[in-house]
């Protein structure tokens, strides 16, 4: 997959860039580290950098409005490629690529320079983020929200760093609250069905209903107007939306209808 740079910041020529083809010996530059990195490595951070990027507020903005993230995790990275561009078709906005994907950092940075993927308003982000430098990688590929399935103070810290959207795991309401202390946008309840589901929910929220709760994990679509009921602001879905059985049968058709259906049922009422 090859070298990435450490932190954000934009390369001139100006600032030592040199001729294409060769491997770079920069150090730090522009706030990244391209120490040992190739040019094609250079450009494509680049390329990315320049692009205009999302914002936390838009992001935000956005999940208010649909209320769930496409979570693909699987062992084929090929599949995740299909499962993302099939979520976008289908008009889910917001597409995470679990860091347990093979090769899913080149898979985030190919989303991010993606034309087509962001001309149907979809935005890549990163899940399974567990350190601090795993957060900075992630958002260098292009990723605009982090999500976690525990709570990493070193991945709200680089997202708030790089305005873009975090989404931290907790299972408890004592993990719930620092959450919201480090200032986290949303709160990932994780594994939410493992530990009661909507009850769980609706009994958390009777105390701590301040706080913006995500069920995520494997919600079946019939699931959905129970945890929204119990108080939930979103989702974060995984196998039964994307259904990866599916797309290993080639039935594209199948999936994006499916994911229609989700978006159908968890995206807020348009007001008049």
């Amino acid at each position: 997959m090859g070298h990435r740079p450490k932190a954000g910041g934009s390369l001139s020529r100006k600032e030592g860039f040199g001729r294409v083809g060769e491997r770079a010996a920069l150090g730090r530059v522009g706030g990244a580290d391209f120490s040992g990195a190739s040019a094609r490595t250079i450009l494509r951070y680049m390329a990315i950098t320049q692009r205009p990027l999302a914002v936390r507020r838009d992001l935000i903005r956005i999940f208010g409005e649909d209320r769930l993230v496409a979570v693909i995790r699987t062992g084929s990275p090929q599949i995740a490629r299909q499962a993302a561009h099939a979520m976008s078709d289908a008009g889910v906005r917001l597409v995470e690529i679990t860091l347990t994907v093979p090769d899913a950092f080149e898979i985030i940075e190919e989303l991010a320079l993606d034309d087509a993927f962001a001309a149907q308003g979809s935005i890549v982000g990163a899940g399974t983020v567990l350190s601090g430098a795993q957060a900075e990688q992630a958002l260098s590929a292009g990723a605009r929200f982090l999500v976690s399935a525990v709570l990493v103070p070193e991945m709200i810290e680089a997202a708030r760093s790089r305005d873009a959207m975090s989404m931290p795991g907790t299972m408890t309401p004592t993990e719930m609250i620092k959450a919201a202390e480090l200032g986290a946008d949303f709160i990932k309840v994780f594994p939410v069905s493992a530990i009661g589901g909507p009850d769980f929910i609706a009994n958390v929220r009777r105390a701590l209903i301040h706080l913006p709760l995500v069920a995520t994990g494997n919600i079946d679509l019939e699931e959905v107007p129970d945890y929204l009921r119990a108080g939930v602001v979103g989702f974060g879905v995984g196998g039964p939306l994307i259904r990866t059985d599916l797309l290993e049968r080639g039935d594209l058709g199948g999936v994006i209808a499916n994911a229609e259906r989700y978006l159908n049922a968890t995206r807020r009422p348009a007001t008049t």
